[in-house]
């Protein structure tokens, strides 16, 4: 079990896109107060962070290299399962929103998105951790 004492919350962002990253880390640093937003560009760097403190929210891309989002989903919730994963995808199909749900992703978002939806959904994923 690792020791998180002294460690703030996270919220990781999985992105392959440096310029997706970019923006979903601004718009992250202005929702959230008290909270480490740590940004990485595969699930095999996500789940290293996740290894290291509580993180209740991991916003991931579907579409990756080495790792899809659904295979860092299943992972995530073996070993955090109350971190709740928001996965976003260009790729949006009837089989892939039924293949997350199969891996208990909690939201799934089709690029594009407007942004007040995933701003809402974090506003709820922080507010139902921090109660």
């Amino acid at each position: 079990m690792s020791d998180f004492s002294g460690r703030n919350p996270a919220i990781i962002l999985v992105e392959d896109e440096p310029d997706i990253l970019i923006i979903l880390h601004r718009l992250m640093r202005d929702l959230t107060g008290g909270y480490d937003i740590i940004t990485v560009n595969s699930g095999a760097d996500a789940l290293a962070q996740i290894a290291l403190r509580k993180v209740p929210l991991v916003i991931t891309d579907y579409n990756m290299p080495g790792m899809n989002g659904l295979q860092l989903a299943a992972a995530i919730k073996e070993t955090s399962p109350d971190t709740c994963v928001v996965m976003i995808t260009a790729y949006a199909t009837p089989e892939l929103e039924r293949r997350a749900r199969e891996q208990r992703i909690d939201y799934y978002l089709s690029k594009p998105f407007p942004l007040d939806r995933l701003e809402q959904i974090v506003r709820d994923v922080l507010r139902s951790y921090i109660s």
